[in-house]
């Protein structure tokens, strides 16, 4: 048998490749070299970008398949793709300020989250179940590695390890969850299972499975134990990284799975996801409400924008799906921003970033402290920002469904929210600081902050750009 590989259509996963082995052997290099295995890695991220930005046209309204859904490339995984370059750029910048405070060079670093990188990328652009899970396993294995990167911290290690068992077991229910749905339909590609169309016991058990090995990625109630010792526990930039791109692609694949393989068995899976978005967004917010350290606080507030995020999948709408879309592209340029100002606070190997520590930052550095009111503001959804209108556009769908009670307790969970976020603001406009400390702030680091603010203003304005991607990309998944 004659097997042709299209290489056009595996680029993006070889450039990556070739990005991996270039950057893991850059660790055996000269020091002068090392220092720029950063600037290496990104430009590997914007050789992918380049692909899809020039694909995303061509695919409008049509699709390309290789090996019956193994390679599968439509608007919808263009969109997060893209997203998933952006964040993994953005958390490079990041990286290099952070860890140059630490004269850290260590050009492994980047390679494992290269591949990272890459495993996201199977993920999404694939139709097949099995793919999605060496996409799943190639994503996470190095995740767990880059949050106990520093291995000598006792928070590293113990997030880590948390991470690894948990992120474990979740791997262990979606591969089950696949070897049942294919006992069930004789078949791992979503299209078909949808075409069986089975509804027997076995399948729903199925279902069920895969729901909570993604439920465990995506850090939805109650499969959230991990995160804010993971988030905590890994560097700040990692921290960015993770809250953005692998929570992203968890809710995508999630969606996929349920709009594409399961549109039938709507009323038994919109029950379940209907109980998950609340106990996410109640547990995130009133989890954030109580914490000492504005990380912590970040890691149950994602908890929190996850549910939301589920909400909306409940909505079963083209109107629902794009605002998803809408809600990663504008929570990747508020958390970017928020994890990004927060690395910045840092005096070699320490960081300072509990409440007590932005004591009084706003006036001593005033660039500072409006970047981040800015990235508070947009995350509590007040007006004017892209936090809030991302917002707005879920709630919308939900009312237009009819899903009152899910629009209620989406709109009482950001009341919440508003609390803890503006305690930040608080904190450091509000509150004297009684000792002194001297931040060194990365001009590379402001630069993406600022960057990421203007973003975020920008588009809560004007957000026609963003919707109008996220509306095309939607509508040729439904």
């Amino acid at each position: 048998m004659n097997i042709t590989i299209n290489y056009y259509m595996l680029m993006p996963f070889l450039i990556l490749t070739g990005g991996i082995i270039v950057l893991s052997f850059m660790g055996v290099l000269n020091e002068k070299i090392k220092h720029y295995s950063g600037v290496i890695a990104s430009l590997f991220l914007f050789a992918d970008l380049y692909y899809f930005v020039k694909l995303l046209p061509q695919l409008t309204y049509r699709s390309l398949d290789y090996m019956n859904g193994m390679v599968f490339y439509n608007a919808f995984n263009i969109y997060l793709s893209i997203l998933v370059l952006v964040c993994g750029i953005a958390s490079f910048v990041l990286a290099e300020g952070f860890f140059n405070k630490e004269e850290f060079k260590h050009p492994e670093f980047y390679a494992i989250a290269l591949a990272t990188i890459c495993g996201l990328l199977v993920m999404v652009n694939t139709n097949n179940l099995i793919n999605i899970f060496v996409g799943l396993e190639l994503t996470s294995i190095p995740l767990y590695a880059t949050v106990a990167y520093f291995r000598y911290k006792e928070p590293s290690v113990e997030g880590a390890l948390k991470y690894f068992i948990l992120g474990s077991i979740a791997s262990g229910f979606f591969l089950f969850g696949i070897a049942v749905i294919y006992g069930a339909t004789g078949s791992v590609v979503l299209k078909d299972i949808m075409i069986v169309k089975k509804g027997d016991e076995l399948f729903k058990l199925g279902l069920l499975f895969l729901m909570v090995g993604i439920g465990f990625k995506a850090s939805a109630a109650p499969f959230h134990m991990w995160t804010p010792d993971a988030y905590e526990g890994a560097p700040t930039p990692v921290t960015a990284f993770m809250s953005i791109a692998p929570k992203a692609v968890a809710i995508v694949i999630l969606v996929k799975i349920l709009y594409i393989a399961f549109p039938d068995m709507f009323i038994l899976w919109e029950k379940a996801i209907f109980v998950i978005a609340i106990l996410t967004v109640l547990i995130g917010n009133l989890g954030a409400l109580v914490q000492n350290s504005v990380k912590r606080m970040l890691a149950y507030s994602s908890i929190a924008h996850a549910g939301y995020l589920l909400m909306a999948i409940v909505a079963f709408s083209i109107e629902g799906i794009s605002a998803i879309l809408f809600y990663l592209a504008g929570y990747l340029l508020i958390n970017i921003g928020a994890f990004g100002s927060l690395s910045l606070l840092k005096i070699g190997d320490n960081d300072y970033v509990e409440y007590n520590h932005l004591r009084g930052l706003g006036y001593k550095y005033p660039l500072f402290g409006v970047l981040l009111s800015v990235f508070m503001f947009s995350l509590a959804g007040i007006p004017a920002t892209i936090g809030f209108v991302g917002k707005f556009y879920i709630f919308k769908s939900l009312i237009v469904k009819e899903q009152y009670i899910l629009a209620l307790i989406g709109i009482l969970g950001s009341l919440i929210s508003v609390y803890y976020y503006l305690k930040v603001v608080v904190f450091m406009y509000m509150k004297e600081n009684p000792e002194e400390r001297n931040f060194e702030f990365s001009f590379l680091t402001l630069s993406l902050l600022v960057v990421c603010a203007v973003g975020v203003i920008y588009f809560g304005l004007f957000p026609q750009a963003i919707n109008k991607l996220a509306i095309l990309a939607s509508k040729v998944l439904i």
